[in-house]
């Protein structure tokens, strides 16, 4: 979607990796985990367009092994950023009071044995999702806010604003109910993802706005950061 200009110049990476290669030139504009803000301060952030969560449909989910009560570890595999290992572990010190500890691991997945956040692709891939809990509903009940997952960052705040401005124009005469989805994922995460993507949004609202100030300052309340992130919207 698109102009061809930006399109030539994209590259995709992985989300731990996102945020080094944006500090290594000034004038990128990336989407990058929110949950880098936290250690980014100097980044500027735009206020119209990232990617928003509201329902089951999300990038990270989580899967229980074994009774709930009994959980003192997870799993972390896939496409892995901060964002699951932060508020992973938030999110049990909420729902459950226990401090759970999240090891990365590259190994084949096995549902049966262990429990796991996974990110990315793999939910969907073979459909394991059915067997997950979003971890985007776990945390819009614990802010009561929208998840805003990803968002676009920049060092130079006119770049940002550019390519937000063209970004946004372009996602507006877009019905993402009709946009297509990767041939190879199977029916059941096909008709998962048409039936729920009315509830992904990539422009951003006020709600948003709160809703990312409330995730980046659940770190400090739970002792994990010494100080409050005031975001450089733009």
């Amino acid at each position: 979607m698109l102009d061809k200009s930006l399109q030539d110049s994209i590259a995709l990476l992985p989300s731990a990796s996102l945020t080094k290669k944006l500090s290594e030139d000034f004038s990128a504009v990336a989407l990058i985990p929110t949950s880098d803000i936290i250690t980014n301060k100097e980044l500027y952030i735009s206020d119209k367009v990232g990617i928003s969560f509201e329902g089951s449909l999300c990038n990270s989910y989580i899967f229980y092994e074994k009774s709930k009560d009994a959980i003192n570890s997870l799993k972390l595999y896939g496409d892995a950023s901060t964002m699951e290992v932060i508020f992973g572990k938030i999110l049990f010190r909420e729902l459950y009071n226990v401090n759970i500890e999240i090891v990365l691991t590259a190994d084949k997945v096995n549902l049966e044995n262990s429990n796991y956040i996974i990110a990315g692709n793999d939910n969907f891939l073979e459909s394991k999702f059915r067997c997950g809990i979003s971890f985007a509903e776990e945390i819009v009940d614990m802010i009561s806010a929208p998840f805003v997952n990803y968002v676009f960052a920049s060092q130079d705040n006119n770049k940002l604003i550019e390519v937000s401005e063209h970004i946004l124009e372009k996602i507006s005469s877009i019905n993402f109910s009709d946009f297509p989805i990767p041939n190879e994922l199977p029916r059941e995460s096909h008709n998962f993802i048409k039936e729920n993507i009315s509830k992904v949004f990539y422009s951003l609202t006020d709600q948003d706005m709160e809703g990312i100030n409330q995730l980046i300052r659940l770190p400090f309340y739970h002792g994990m950061i010494k100080d409050i992130v005031e975001v450089k919207f733009v």
